[in-house]
Order: C-alpha cells, then sequence, then structure tokens
C-alpha cells in the first residue's frame, strides 16, 4: 500500500537538587564574607525513591525494543529542530540503541524534576545529564564512562565590565542555574580565594542557556554554567564575555540504575569504543562521535541553525512549513494535527519533492497507483497530503473499536505496512494464541515474524519486513509526544508564526541522527 520513503531514518542536562525556593546563607572564611542569597531549601535531601523499584535490566529492554532516556530539554542534551529530535547526548544514545535494534524513546524532565527517583521507578532507563555526576550520587546510582568533559566559566555581557581574573568577581553578583551542584564548591572557591561575592537565585525554571540569555541582555550581572554550553553560545549569540574558568575540568556521564549491570556494562564498551582518553592524557575520538560534537559544539553552521528560532518549535510553536495544511486537513478528519507531522517527518522530512525507491512521492509518500484524483499532483504539498489524509482516514476508521493509543498503533502500521501485512500479522497472532487487538505482546511480536519462511508461508500475502513497521510506530509515536510537549493542539500561535511565500523548496533538516 504505503511504502517509507528513500530519506526516512530514525530520528540532551544537569542533575537539580530538588528544590526552588532559597534562602539566606553567610558563610565565613578568613574575615571575608560570600554571601550565597540562594540555597535550595532541601539541599541535601536524598531522592524521594534512591534505590530501584523495578527490575529492568538491558534484557527486559531488548524484549521489550525500547531504551528510554530521560533527559532536561536543551541546546546540549535533547530537543526538537526542523521537526526531527536533536541533541549531542541524544544522538549519541541513539547510535547505542540503532546498534542493538532499540528504539531510542525520550521522556522529557521538568525543570526541577527528581530525575533519579524517575529512573528509579523505571521512567526511563538512562538518564542523560549533560554535566558531571557527583559522588554522593553514588549511593543511589551509577554512572558510565565518560561521554565528554567540561569545565565550568564565568560570563558577563559584553556592556558589563569584564571579569580578566577570579578576583575580579569581588563585588559582583554571580548566578547558577537552580540546583546546579557546582554551587558547593563555587563557594568552597570564593572563600580559599578570600573574595567577597554574592551568589543570587536563577528563576526557578531557567536553565543554562536562560541564564546566558538573560547575562547578554543585561538582566544578570555574572553566570557561571559549563564552558561547551558557552562557547556554543557566542556563536549563535554575540555579545558574551567569557571569563575565567573555575575548578578542574570533569567527565560528564550517564547514570543508570544500580541495578542495570548490564546496560551498564554495555553503554561502557560502547562509549569506550567511540570516546576514551589515551596514555598521554589526549581524548581519543571516533569518526561518528567527532561528527557529533563538532555538530553541537564547534560547528558554527550547525550550531546557528539548531537555534534558529522559526525551527525551534519550543521558540516558535511552529513544527513545520505546512503546519496550516495539516491542521485543516487533519482537524477535519478528526486526527491529530501532530501525529500527522510526526508521520510526514518520518516519511519525507517535509521534503515535498522526496521519492521513495517504491516510487512514492511527497510529504506523505503516496503511491500514484492508490492516490486517486492526486496521482499526478503528488509533488504540490495540498494534494499530497489530501491524498495521504483520505489513506490515513482510512486506516483511522477501520479501528474505531481499538482504545486511543492501540488504535493509532494499528492505524500507523497500516499505514507503513498496508493492510494485508497488517491482517496477516492479526491472524498470525490469532495462531500463536495472542490478541490481535494488541500491539504491545500482538502485533508488535507477530509482524517482525512475517520475515521468517515458517511463518510467512502459511500467510494471504507473504513475507514482510515487519520490523521496520515496529520501529516505523514506535519512532512517530516518541516524536508525536515530543511535540505534544511543545505545540499546543489549539492554533493559537499561528497569527504570529512565520511564514514563507514557496511550499516547493525542500527543507535541509538536520534532525534526526542517520
Amino acid at each position: 500500500m504505503l511504502r517509507p520513503g528513500r530519506h526516512r531514518r530514525p530520528c540532551q542536562g544537569r542533575i537539580p537538587r530538588y528544590a526552588l525556593l532559597g534562602v539566606l546563607l553567610l558563610l565565613s572564611a578568613c574575615g571575608e564574607k560570600v554571601t550565597d542569597a540562594y540555597r535550595p531549601a532541601h539541599w541535601g535531601d536524598d531522592p524521594q525513591r534512591p534505590h530501584p523499584v523495578v527490575e529492568r535490566d538491558l534484557g527486559s529492554i531488548r524484549a521489550g525494543g525500547t531504551l528510554r532516556m530521560i533527559a532536561f530539554y536543551n541546546s546540549h542534551s535533547y530537543f526538537v529542530h526542523k521537526g526531527g529530535q536533536a541533541g549531542f547526548d541524544y544522538e549519541l544514545l541513539y547510535r547505542f540503541a540503532r546498534e542493538r535494534g532499540l528504539t531510542l524513546e525520550v521522556v522529557v524532565a521538568a525543570p526541577g524534576s527528581d530525575v533519579i527517583s524517575m529512573l528509579n521507578t523505571g521512567q526511563g532507563d538512562v538518564v542523560c545529564t549533560g554535566g558531571p555526576p557527583e559522588a554522593e550520587w553514588g549511593r543511589w546510582v551509577r554512572w558510565t564512562r565518560p561521554t565528554n568533559f567540561v569545565r565550568k566559566v564565568v560570563v558577563t555581557g559584553s556592556e558589563a565590565r569584564p571579569i580578566p581574573s577570579l578576583a575580579a568577581l569581588t563585588g559582583r553578583q554571580v548566578m547558577l542555574p537552580n540546583g546546579d551542584p557546582f554551587r558547593a564548591e563555587l563557594l568552597d572557591v570564593l572563600q580559599s580565594a578570600r573574595i567577597r561575592t554574592r551568589l543570587v537565585g536563577a528563576p526557578p525554571l531557567a536553565g543554562p542557556e536562560e541564564l546566558l540569555g538573560m547575562v547578554r541582555e543585561g538582566s544578570a550581572d555574572v553566570v557561571v554554567v559549563d564552558d561547551l554550553m558557552a562557547l556554543a553560545a557566542q556563536v549563535h549569540a554575540p555579545g558574551l564575555q567569557l571569563g575565567p574558568q573555575l575548578g578542574r575540568r570533569r567527565p560528564s556521564a550517564w547514570l543508570v540504575r544500580e541495578n542495570s549491570s548490564d546496560l551498564l556494562a554495555a553503554l561502557n564498551q560502547f562509549l569506550k569504543a567511540h570516546f576514551h582518553l589515551a596514555a598521554s592524557g589526549r581524548a581519543r575520538r571516533s569518526r561518528d562521535y567527532g561528527i557529533i560534537h563538532e555538530r553541537y559544539f564547534s560547528n558554527r553552521i550547525t550550531i546557528k541553525e539548531f537555534r534558529t528560532a522559526g525551527d525551534r518549535p519550543d521558540k516558535s510553536g511552529r513544527i513545520s512549513l505546512y503546519d496550516t495544511e495539516i491542521r485543516r486537513q487533519a482537524g477535519a478528519a478528526g486526527l491529530d494535527w501532530r501525529l500527522v507531522s510526526a508521520l510526514m517527518f518520518q516519511e519525507s522530512r517535509f521534503d515535498p519533492l522526496a521519492v521513495s525507491q517504491a516510487d512514492a512521492r511527497g510529504l506523505m509518500q503516496v503511491l500514484p497507483r492508490v492516490a486517486g484524483a492526486q496521482a499526478d499532483s503528488l509533488f504540490e504539498p495540498s494534494a499530497n497530503i489530501r491524498a495521504g489524509m483520505r489513506l490515513l482516514k482510512g486506516a483511522w476508521r477501520r479501528y474505531a473499536y481499538l482504545d486511543s493509543l492501540e488504535r493509532v498503533r494499528f492505524t500507523l502500521a497500516e499505514y507503513h505496512a498496508g493492510f494485508g501485512h497488517v491482517n496477516d500479522a492479526r491472524r498470525l497472532a490469532m495462531d500463536v494464541g495472542r490478541d490481535p487487538n494488541a500491539w504491545a505482546g500482538g502485533l508488535a511480536e507477530t509482524l517482525p515474524r512475517l520475515m521468517e519462511p515458517r511463518w510467512y508461508k502459511g500467510t494471504r500475502h507473504g513475507f514482510y519486513g515487519g520490523q521496520r513497521t515496529v520501529t516505523y510506530v514506535h519512532e512517530i509515536l516518541g516524536r508525536y509526544r515530543a511535540y505534544m510537549r511543545l505545540v499546543p493542539r489549539e492554533e493559537r500561535l499561528a497569527a504570529t508564526l512565520p511564514t514563507r511565500s514557496a511550499w516547493g523548496i525542500t527543507q535541509k533538516a538536520r534532525p534526526d541522527p542517520p
């Protein structure tokens, strides 16, 4: 029926201290005073769930087919760009998942979230903080080999008095992201150097990127953030001055549950192959790691592209150039336009001129033989969406008796595999005692069996690469969840969104790892 487009490819942190309100703390050192005007009220509290309450190691993850990544939403670890998922940690962990035949699902943690408890309750399998783990976290979690190395740096705006040395912090107001564990070390550094300064509280939901924006605009005096993030910010937002570095360079790492020893070993094996320190002390990087690292931290072109507001739904409220038309046609069909957008990205990466090896065409990769009246105009966005929506709506109606999530899964599976192969997988599910109306434990297990002769020989439509469809469904749903977090279903922002006159221009997106 429909086949994937040739352009379809499967598609980042700190750990806060669980509180956002502050109190005054005065510290004395050698006659000097360092004022910490913001310190979390429960700075020393343990996580609510300090130890695992689930048994979910690599074997269970493989059985389910999905690896879950917990991350904060920022331009370092994880974000959405031109409809695709991106981020340094995301791309690196995606490669690990792909090597093991897993789908990577992202669980975005809200600012201030107790991510260790999220990990220990099974909401995710790997926490990507984008920063170094603290020694005390070893009581609750385990961490991997280094994924990178970071160091704190002092940053001021272009109009502010520069800070050439640590002594120049005297009398200044210094801000760190809320819950940043480096605060304690910074206080020690300032005390040891007998520097009188004041640490002020950041806005409750402000992360490092927001603080860099504040110092650039002049609403913050001095901020302390990771050097890699500050260097990248200098590229896309001129007007930042980098001052002295603070503390030692420390390894960032991923966190896993203390009972996930097999997952930890596999992650360490993967990271060792891609990034390690040689005997000389120099970092050795694989080609893939080097490409990813450059993309997010040193390539001026990609750094600017990733931060272009019009291409970031969290900044613009827009997913693609075709939002208005998708909203209109999806609404008429009773479908969430964000789900259709997630499918469209999977099919064509929003390229209206995309053509697959099977001759599926345009945004929704529709075959001319099933396009009806739109067969000769599939490269025209409105016509292609109309044809694709007609097919998608037909599948959606067929599964009206299923609950909402199962209905979505079966609809996506049919759009990709066709009605015949989905029916073969459902009959096979009945033959082996599985529920033909269930995805997990049903269709997700029997679709891949259509690749094996002993299973597909007795079916009506024969061999089919069903694992591709399972991956297809999981990846679209993961992207759909990201879209739902970032963009409202109602068209509240449409009047303010930037527009482009020509739909025929192919979007050169670089989201979602190749």
